[in-house]
């Protein structure tokens, strides 16, 4: 059966998408065959037809890395805010209940852990450097106890008292293996400041010794390794009472107080 030109130019869209019967597309491929005018019209569609999009394979490889990588960062987003946070968190819970590892205290810490670092280490004159000097100076100058003009060397004198304890350390063993415990409290310091007590463990002639600090945010103010003043790494971490002991003419014996 022939179909006429109107009939086949409408049916050509059908064809070349392939949504026509077999016997209409026979009816059709036929008419193409002998109909010039047709055959340019089938022409005309063909070329108005939307080429098939090929992705290239290392394009398609770009896309699919580039989604990954934008699942990656946000990832590693979330991982890095939580990891922001948790510390947060456990700063703020100490600030709270006055215990532990706090916003206030973390330069307490620091202060301590560093003077521990060096004493370790025998790093003895850097250890001195974390004393705080000026408040025990300017204590004992209220007190009254010691003459203002002795402690004018105040500085030199700690420092060489200090050095000479850390020669009898060294010759006693040193300490080895230095751990940081934690953090008890706080209470108002006389300058108004807040002292810390920061606890610490380390070898010291074969045996564990607890080291307790009190740490202010200028420094080691004392401190007690559990030991006789006669010891030196007890009269280097109680560094003030050793002085006092010094300056005074006391005999360096048990008694802590000044």
């Amino acid at each position: 059966m022939k179909l006429p030109c109107d009939i086949v130019q409408d049916l050509l869209p059908l064809y070349e998408d392939d949504l026509c019967s077999q016997a209409t597309r026979e009816a059709v491929e036929e008419h193409l065959r002998e109909c010039e005018t047709c055959g340019k019209q089938h022409t005309a569609v063909q070329e108005l037809t939307e080429p098939e999009v090929v992705v290239e394979p290392r394009q398609e490889k770009k896309a699919v890395a580039k989604s990954f990588k934008k699942i990656r960062d946000r990832w590693i987003a979330s991982i890095v805010i939580i990891l922001l946070l948790i510390p947060v968190l456990y700063l703020g819970v100490g600030q709270v209940r006055g215990v532990g590892p706090s916003f206030s205290n973390l330069r307490q810490i620091y202060l301590s852990n560093r003077f521990m670092q060096c004493m370790e280490a025998g790093e003895y004159e850097k250890a001195f450097e974390y004393l705080n000097l000026e408040d025990t100076k300017q204590r004992w100058l209220e007190e009254g106890h010691i003459p203002a003009e002795e402690l004018d060397h105040f500085e030199e004198d700690t420092k060489a008292r200090f050095l000479e304890l850390g020669e009898e350390l060294e010759q006693a063993g040193g300490i080895q293996n230095v751990r940081y415990i934690g953090v008890n409290g706080y209470a108002d310091h006389f300058v108004g400041d807040y002292e810390y007590e920061i606890w610490f463990a380390a070898e010291y002639k074969g045996v564990d010794r607890q080291i307790i600090l009190w740490v202010t945010k200028d420094g080691v103010d004392s401190g007690h390794a559990e030991l006789s003043l006669t010891d030196p790494l007890e009269a280097m971490v109680s560094w003030n009472y050793t002085m006092y002991n010094q300056y005074t003419g006391v005999d360096i014996s048990d008694d802590h107080g000044a």
